[in-house]
């Protein structure tokens, strides 16, 4: 499918373009204060033409041909500028009046319109190259997590990804140059976020709704991350950087190399990095309720050793660019709290030898990926049509889950995503873009913790954005309409469960044969699934006035339809990741685990949502504050049972049991080895907050900027698990010309309100570092120190599964070095 996709989409722009008359364009670019504009960029949208303004704030086009001219202006100290003069038939002067900001404007590529931060009609990060190399992690979810709105799963420091506004896993989409990863971390927490960021030109994250253009799995939010791995043009000269350092809390050792060049119309990129740590120091014990074996000061089974490459090749000429790319992907990392309890003693083992057999327990996965992707962009190729996008990337990806040194669970997933969009050319000022997608998934599982069927996941769906200014005013409107099918492999579903009886029968009265009576029951049965079939519409409306100079307020009102994950679906096994037992939407099971031949109808979910976001961008000031409110109908979540699942083999070991007590004893023993059954519902839930981020500048060198968000989610009187508690963070940084600092502290209030199996969380507070010095002024050449959580806090994450047996790493200091060029 990829294949025949790629060709087509070569043979199309093999077309040639129509023939048009070359005109001249010209013009001035100013500020309000009539000051000239120098360096800024001017394209012609739809083609390949780009200039920059000089000195004086002058740009000229010559040899114009597209035949519907669209100028775009952009510079990060200014709000966007552009103008649609229509079908041209000779020469044009456009000039152009930018209006000033204090914060970096940059243009979000994740937004099919290409608007800018300050322009989005929704809130909306982009972390820039040059703050992504100052806060990178070993995962997508730590790098992000000061983010507003954004928190991490922290599955250990090994495996995390971004929680955003409360949503993680099928809510938030991940994906890399607009086209989704196609991994497995959406199934399950301790699967890690295959998007490689370390090479990253920047991170961009929408929050809230972004099922538009990326799909009901976006219903929560998009995280998109953005590289060079197909260059668009061809850059006059070699360009990249090299990257290496250390770090002392858990003795890592990191190193990196990014490249792009080219000649003539070939362009080319390269990039890789190399990652291989140690397990991590922390402050005091991993559980919160340590037993007498645990050894305080690391976290075991957080070691990692990763290897990436990526290479790409594009051509580009004036008439637009394609280009491939590959990426490999091989990924060793421990995760912590994932024993599998074989505490089984061997045949012929002494105690002391068990002992140590069972100290070296634990999981490793070990990740092989393997990403194409291929991009391209079509100028003017018809009539009407400004542009025309493609985007395509296929990733055979396979982790396999080693467990005392045998391979217990195999994780496979091939997965196709198709993008093309069309830029229409302006009508009555209306800018839009309508496109279709289209994505393939072939997902299997085969072992202890394959939990879930082998399903095949397709999806096929059209899109329409469209957006108009009116003065101060951008008015934005969208649809889409996506059909979801699930096609899942049939499954023996065995269920063994405790009850949890109250009963005490006293041996003296004679009641010894009462004894723990049906103490536990098995239930199995076979399933054949009949294809699942979903059709999710989503709507949007939103408003972005500039009611007064260097001041904005945007208005977003939406509705969602997310279609049911496979996970929520399917889910018929023990997830150990996250301790449970889980239970499918499509299962009807009673109160006693007794699950009936009859299959639950499911539901899409619905979110009807209201975003509201001021923003302050001129002076030496500015902020952005943000407000949201989200009512979802036959909302998706995990509830308890008083059920427990037995691990297989109870029965067997109960049988040589023959003493009564000890045979009750031995049933308690198994009762808290099983885990926690729960079991997918739907129910209407509400979930509102608030998110802010400022900053003062003190003078041209010292600015103090601050930060905070606050998520409330719940159904009925119940709360949903595991939401991000109030957080506060503040900064103060130093800009030197050689010199450059920063010192931040972000505090964590303590997490109450939980649902019924949740336990509350401690607050904390962690204080960083960092100190960068250039040591040329030639070259870019970098030496710096980050200091983190200095003061050595034992910090436990309530988003995490692992929260009671994995705290945050103590004290780090990271020592690097890097060369850009």
């Amino acid at each position: 499918m990829l294949r025949k996709s790629v060709i087509g989409a070569a043979v199309v722009m093999a077309l040639g373009a129509q023939a048009t008359v070359a005109a001249t364009i010209e013009g001035k670019i100013t500020n309000q204060a009539g000051t000239a504009v120098e360096g800024a960029e001017v394209r012609i949208e739809g083609s390949k033409q780009v200039t920059f303004t000089d000195a004086s704030g002058y740009y000229k086009f010559s040899d114009v041909k597209a035949p519907h001219v669209h100028l775009h202006v952009y510079s990060p100290d200014y709000i966007h500028g552009d103008n649609d003069l229509g079908d041209i038939s000779g020469d044009q002067v456009a000039d152009f009046v930018l209006t000033p900001v204090s914060v970096e404007n940059i243009v979000v590529t994740a937004s099919v319109l290409g608007s800018s931060v300050l322009e989005s009609v929704t809130p909306v990060s982009v972390i820039d190259e040059y703050q992504l190399r100052k806060i990178q992690a070993e995962t997508l979810g730590e790098t992000l997590k000061n983010t507003p709105g954004v928190h991490s799963t922290y599955f250990g420091p090994v495996a995390s990804s971004p929680v955003i506004r409360g949503n993680d896993g099928p809510r938030v989409k991940i994906v890399q140059n607009g086209l989704d990863v196609s991994d497995v971390s959406r199934i399950g927490p301790d699967h890690n976020v295959a998007a490689n960021s370390t090479s990253a030109t920047q991170v961009e994250v929408l929050r809230g709704p972004a099922t538009l253009q990326y799909g009901s799995g976006a219903i929560g939010g998009v995280v998109n991350v953005v590289d060079k791995r197909i260059p668009r043009e061809v850059p006059a000269g070699l360009e990249g950087d090299v990257e290496a350092n250390y770090a002392t809390v858990n003795d890592g050792k990191f190193g990196r190399f990014n490249l792009t060049g080219g000649q003539n119309n070939i362009a080319f990129h390269v990039d890789g990095f190399k990652r291989k740590t140690d397990n991590v120091d922390i402050p005091g014990y991993a559980s919160v309720n340590p037993d007498e074996d645990e050894q305080p000061g690391t976290l075991e089974s957080s070691a990692m050793d990763t290897t990436n490459i990526t290479a790409g090749l594009s051509l580009a000429d004036d008439q637009g660019y394609f280009g491939f790319s590959v990426e490999k992907l091989d990924n060793l990392y421990g995760v912590p709290g994932h024993s599998h309890h074989h505490e089984e003693e061997h045949e012929g083992e002494t105690e002391e030898e068990h002992a140590e057999h069972a100290g070296e327990e634990g999981t490793n996965l070990d990740v092989d990926m393997t990403r194409y992707q291929a991009a391209g962009e079509w100028y003017s190729p018809f009539k009407g049509i400004s542009s025309l996008k493609f985007g395509a990337a296929y990733t055979d990806y396979e982790h396999v889950e080693i467990e005392d040194g045998q391979v217990g669970t195999r994780f496979t997933n091939q997965g196709s995503d198709i993008r093309l969009a069309a830029t229409h050319a302006d009508i009555d000022a209306w800018h839009g873009v309508f496109g279709l997608q289209y994505h393939n998934s072939d997902y299997a599982a085969e072992g202890e913790e394959a939990y879930t069927p082998p399903t095949e996941t397709e999806s096929m769906a059209l899109f329409l954005v469209e957006q108009k200014k009116f003065g101060s005013v951008i008015l934005e409107l969208g649809g889409r309409l996506e059909r979801t099918t699930y096609n899942a492999d049939s499954i023996d579903f065995e269920l063994e469960v405790a009850e949890h009886e109250e009963e005490h029968h006293d041996e003296e009265e004679g009641h010894e044969d009462e004894h723990h009576e049906d103490e536990h029951e098995e239930h199995e049965l076979a399933f054949n699934f009949d294809e699942y079939a979903f059709t999710s519409s989503s709507l949007s409306a939103g408003v972005n006035w500039e009611y007064t100079p260097g001041y904005s307020v945007a208005l977003t009102l939406s509705r969602n339809e997310r279609a049911p994950s496979m996970q929520e679906l399917f889910s018929a096994g023990q997830h150990l990741a996250t301790q449970t037992f889980e239970v499918g939407l499509v299962f009807d099971m009673d109160e006693d685990g007794e699950v009936s031949e009859n299959l639950r109808s499911v539901k899409e979910e619905v979110s009807n949502n209201i975003d509201l976001t001021f923003r302050k961008f001129s002076g030496d000031s500015g902020y952005t504050l943000s407000f949201f409110y989200n009512q979802a109908d036959d909302y998706i979540y995990q509830s308890a049972t008083d059920l427990t699942a037995l691990a297989h083999g109870h029965e067997e070991e109960e049988e040589e049991v023959h003493d009564e007590h000890e045979e009750a004893e031995e049933h308690e023993e198994h009762a808290e080895e099983g885990t926690p059954v729960y079991y997918f519902n739907q129910d209407d839930a509400t979930i509102y907050g608030v998110e802010a981020e400022g900053f003062v500048d003190l003078n041209v060198n010292w600015r103090v900027s601050v930060f905070g968000d606050y998520i409330r989610a719940k159904i009925d009187s119940d709360n949903l698990p595991r939401i991000p508690p109030l957080r506060l963070g503040s900064t103060i940084s130093y800009e030197g010309e050689a010199l450059s600092s920063e010192l931040s502290v972000v505090w964590y209030d303590d997490q109450t309100k939980t649902t019924q199996y949740e336990t509350a969380t401690d607050g904390y507070t962690l204080v960083n570092a960092s100190v960068d010095y250039r040591l040329s002024d030639t070259q870019d050449w970098t030496v710096y120190v980050r200091a983190n959580n200095l003061f050595d806090e034992e910090a436990r994450v309530h988003t995490s599964f692992l929260k009671d047996q994995a705290p945050l790493p103590g004290r780090n200091f990271t020592l690097g070095t890097r060369l850009s060029f």
